[in-house]
């Protein structure tokens, strides 16, 4: 079973065609690599393999992941923070183990459990926590090359949501810590298995100016999901297994439609092939910068 190249040989199409349906799928280093680690996950999402191999497989998973692997951490607090709204409901949701996961991956580098742990300490009201994650999140989406950026919709509507709990006038007092969080763990990130930011050195850039919404309140049209998607020797689709959505479990099930609209060019042989696949979902209404944020014209 061998792991669809969308970074390497599709991606360009691959994009292409989710931008026009208002999706985009950066290349953000968010996944492993591979195939045994695929070929596991294939089992865990898979509502028809028996629940107790099952099990064992995300239980032999979880004790083989390595610290340094990004992409396991990632799909693993991805699965917990997801909890029963994933494919085949395997476990409960489990923040604690969630943070864990997604936290070591995003000081290696993935720039999606960045916004994962802000949506996490967005829920469980640790707002100043959570605008930390957000300013993070956003100040490496930009140094990303074109083409690879996340949704500035998503990042807008991300900082606006925790604006709404935690008030335009904490900002001040929060910068401080974005900047001390990246002075700190600057140079562990960008040296992270499968970054993209541009530059090799380690000092980090200076972060002063927050990135921030317009006046008023707005309606959340943005968010992301991770899929396992298992293709046909023909190309097409044949499950698109939902890890993670948020902000919003019930995005999944949205973008479910869109993903299962993708294919693959057609293969020899009558293996199937998965590819993992973030799907982000932006209608275009806002774009993030530096210090203000303002309405697409």
């Amino acid at each position: 079973m061998s792991r669809a190249g969308f970074r390497l040989g599709h991606v360009g199409a691959l994009a292409c065609v989710m931008m026009a349906m208002g999706l985009a799928a950066p290349a953000m280093g968010a996944t492993p690599a591979h195939d045994d680690s695929t070929k596991a996950w294939s089992v865990i999402l898979d509502p028809q393999q028996p629940l107790a191999v099952r099990q064992q497989t995300l239980a032999e998973l979880e004790g083989n992941a390595q610290n340094d692997d990004q992409g396991e951490l990632y799909l693993l607090g991805s699965l917990y923070e997801m909890g029963s709204h994933a494919s085949g409901a395997l476990v409960a949701q489990d923040l604690d183990k969630a943070t864990l996961y997604l936290g070591n991956a995003a000081l290696r580098g993935s720039l999606l459990a960045m916004a994962k742990m802000a949506e996490i300490k967005l829920a469980t009201r640790k707002y100043r926590e959570a605008m930390v994650w957000a300013q993070v999140f956003a100040h490496y989406a930009m140094q990303l090359p074109d083409g690879e950026r996340p949704s500035e919709g998503y990042t807008a509507e991300l900082v606006q949501r925790i604006l709404d709990k935690l008030g335009r006038s904490s900002i001040p007092e929060v910068m401080p810590d974005v900047a001390s969080f990246i002075a700190q763990h600057d140079a562990g990130i960008r040296a992270g298995t499968d970054s993209h930011f541009g530059g090799k050195a380690p000092k980090p850039r200076p972060k002063e100016r927050p990135v921030v919404t317009p006046h008023g309140r707005f309606a959340v049209h943005s968010g992301f999901a991770d899929y396992l998607l298992v293709f046909r020797p023909d190309g097409s689709v044949a499950h698109a297994w939902l890890l993670d959505a948020v902000p919003d479990p019930a995005l999944g099930e949205t973008l479910r439609h869109y993903v299962s609209e993708m294919t693959l060019p057609a293969a020899t042989g009558s293996d199937l092939r998965y590819s993992w696949l973030p799907a982000i979902w932006d209608d275009g209404r806002y774009r993030a910068a530096s210090g203000a944020s303002a309405r697409r014209p």
